[in-house]
């Protein structure tokens, strides 16, 4: 049970009349017909006008039904022992599914045992990391093949890579690699994507982050690359001792609200000369070589925009705040008031940058590079879990990204990046009966995606009166993180 959502009314069978069925694998829209849901599945789609019998009707005329949404970048279970407010807010966007970005040996035995909470309308987890790879675990080659190896033997998913250098990072892919479970994250600064690339990482977060992608696109590429020397990370504890783990979570968990506050001049200066020679040429070479070797982007531009004006009154001041649990919002707070203290030339140029990382992904759409949609959101500044999926979409769109594409990236290109295609992420029989309402045409304009009218999730049906008042709930006791 949650508190924040009661379970919904409407289960059993439901039937969603005389919608338009928009199948984001075609782009296709197929108006008039009738979406029979029983059991969690999609049991039919159907001409509608036949007798509905032993059925609760949702009316559909006029309204249209996509796929419900998937985050494929996500800490939700940062936090496992509280998760009501983050989840609640994920089903009133629309978000039944997501991939969580750090895990731990304890989250990986929680769900073994089927441990992990699970309250009325809660996302699937749909995948999970074990441990970042950090100092902490992974500072020699030695300690990022165990870590790979231990990951694998516990149960993880994938393998993120968190705080690396070049040399741990590709000790780490090889491993991964030869163990047969796929590697990705951040790439470290002194390591070039293309190596990365043709050594099989599975994902790019970020679009790097930091300059590592864009030097490969820029005409002075070695100058942006020496420019851009590696971060001192603070001094995460390398010797195990008890409470090491925690400490170093701590550690990576205050860095991770925004990573943008200690940006140092060199790191400023490498922003600018990588955009200032940036060679489109170049980056189509990059593009091609991402779709030859299916390496997939995650680009969280919404986590962008947030570490790059972490100070703008669009984030400060962002009515759904009050959503937030209070410790989240003065952690946020703090990390706002740091990056105001920044030298005025480093916040121009963290600022500066994010007309390139647009660039950048419009350049990578364009050339079909897989790409999946994620927020960051839970622990990271300024990012509202649920709503951070919706701005994504709006960033994606000012990127240049069409509707379809869009969409995509939240339905049927998340089960491909998963290994779950034809799992979900279509309107067909024989799929989860996970769905959104929308009144208005997603193909038409991206916007639509926020016009939720109901939400199905595992067969149960919510009104968008529901939803309502399953955000006046979380408001009136914010718990999200």
């Amino acid at each position: 049970m949650s508190r924040y959502v009661e379970p919904s009314a409407i289960n059993g069978r439901v039937v969603v009349r005389d919608v338009t069925v928009v199948d984001p694998l075609d782009g296709s829209r197929t108006p008039g017909r009738d979406v029979a849901v029983e059991g969690g599945r999609i049991t039919s789609v159907a001409t509608t006008g036949a007798p509905v019998a032993d059925a609760h009707v949702v009316e559909g005329r006029g309204r249209f039904v996509v796929p419900a949404f998937m985050d494929m970048h996500m800490h939700a279970l940062n936090t496992p022992e509280d998760v009501d407010g983050t989840y609640a807010l994920m089903l009133a966007c629309g978000v039944v599914g997501f991939r969580q970005m750090s895990g731990s040996r304890e989250l990986l035995k929680s769900r073994r045992e089927g441990r992990l909470p699970r309250p009325t309308g809660a996302p699937a987890l749909k995948a999970t990391a074990g441990d970042l790879l950090t100092p902490l675990n992974a500072s020699t080659v030695e300690g990022a093949v165990r870590a790979v190896r231990e990951q694998h033997r516990d149960g993880a998913d994938f393998i993120k890579a968190g705080a690396t250098t070049r040399t741990t990072f590709m000790a780490a892919l090889e491993e991964a690699n030869r163990l047969g479970i796929l590697l990705g994250g951040h790439l470290p600064a002194d390591l070039d994507p293309r190596e990365a690339a043709r050594g099989g990482v599975w994902s790019i977060e970020h679009l790097g982050p930091g300059v590592t992608v864009f030097a490969a696109a820029s005409s002075r590429e070695a100058e942006v690359r020496a420019t851009n020397a590696a971060r001192r990370l603070p001094p995460i504890p390398k010797v195990k001792f008890p409470g090491a783990d925690r400490l170093a979570m701590k550690l990576v968990k205050g860095m991770a609200v925004n990573p943008a506050t200690s940006t140092s001049e060199a790191e400023a200066h490498a922003y600018e000369l990588a955009d200032g020679s940036y060679d489109q040429g170049k980056a189509e070479e990059l593009a091609a070589l991402f779709v030859e070797h299916t390496t997939w982007q995650c680009p969280t531009l919404i986590r962008v925009h947030t570490q790059q004006f972490g100070d703008s009154r669009e984030h400060t001041a962002d009515p759904r705040r009050r959503y937030m649990a209070p410790e989240e919002l003065r952690a946020w707070d703090k990390s706002a008031r740091k990056f105001s203290r920044l030298p005025d030339a480093t916040r121009e140029a963290l600022r500066g940058h994010w007309a390139a990382q647009l660039r950048m992904t419009r350049t990578f759409a364009d050339a079909g590079v897989p790409m999946v949609a994620g927020s960051d959101a839970c622990g990271a500044a300024g990012i509202i879990p649920g709503f951070g999926l919706h701005d994504e979409f709006d960033h994606l769109a000012e990127a240049g990204l069409d509707p379809l594409t869009i969409l995509r990236m939240a339905t049927t290109e998340p089960a491909r990046f998963l290994g779950e295609e034809g799992s979900f992420g279509r309107v067909v029989p024989g799929m989860p009966a996970d769905l959104v309402l929308l009144d208005q045409d997603p193909l038409r304009d991206h916007t639509a995606l926020h016009l939720i009218a109901g939400v199905m999730r595992d067969g149960s049906w919510w009104s968008r009166a529901d939803l309502d008042a399953v955000l006046e709930r979380v408001a009136a006791k914010p718990g999200a993180h």
